[in-house]
């Protein structure tokens, strides 16, 4: 009869102990399970990671070539009107040399003049005077003829500016939609 109860709780310390090693077994199974998909998800979430981050990466490269691209363009633009600029200041300086002219021709203009009031005294000189009064009037005919050429030319430049101003203005608003565009695919992403 002991041998019996002795055998019966061996039997139960057997079975209970094959009922937690099963239970340990099962747990075990359990939590390489969890650890699987959990190293699943955090390899999918490490390679969308990747992934939009060389997006973005490649997204900056473009962004900083188009924007170096329409820096030198710009570049090239203000050094175009840096030039027009120094062609208008030479026609300025043209003009203002044309202006002392017709002031010293003006003011030869007025000495003939005021021989001319003394006529009766200097009749013999009258003939001399009116011929240096007729180079002088053609000395004013040609620098105002070089200050129509020096306005034409200030003219065309300031065009020339205004057609430079437009480019610029179509060259930033191309940088925006440039920008736009690139940032569309990263709007896309699963991310908050």
């Amino acid at each position: 009869m002991e041998k019996n109860e002795n055998s019966e709780g061996i039997e139960g310390i057997v079975k209970v102990f094959s009922e937690s090693m099963t239970e340990f077994n099962n747990a075990m199974e359990l939590r390489d399970e969890f650890a699987v998909r959990i190293g699943k998800r955090t390899t999918q979430i490490i390679r969308f990671s990747m992934i939009g981050l060389s997006i973005l990466g490649l997204a900056m490269f473009a962004l900083i070539f188009t924007l170096l691209f329409r820096m030198e363009q710009i570049t090239k633009g203000m050094d175009t009107m840096g030039n027009y600029m120094q062609h208008m200041e030479e026609n300025f300086i043209t003009v203002n040399k044309n202006m002392a002219n017709m002031n010293v021709l003006m003011s030869n203009m007025n000495e003939h003049v005021s021989v001319m009031v003394n006529m009766n005294e200097a009749i013999g000189d009258m003939n001399g005077s009116m011929s240096q009064m007729g180079e002088n009037m053609k000395e004013m005919n040609q620098n105002i003829a070089s200050m129509k050429s020096s306005m034409s030319l200030m003219s065309s430049d300031m065009g020339n500016m205004s057609y430079q101003f437009t480019n610029l203005n179509g060259s930033v608003g191309s940088m925006g939609y440039n920008v736009n565009r690139m940032t569309a695919p990263i709007r896309m992403l699963p991310f908050p």
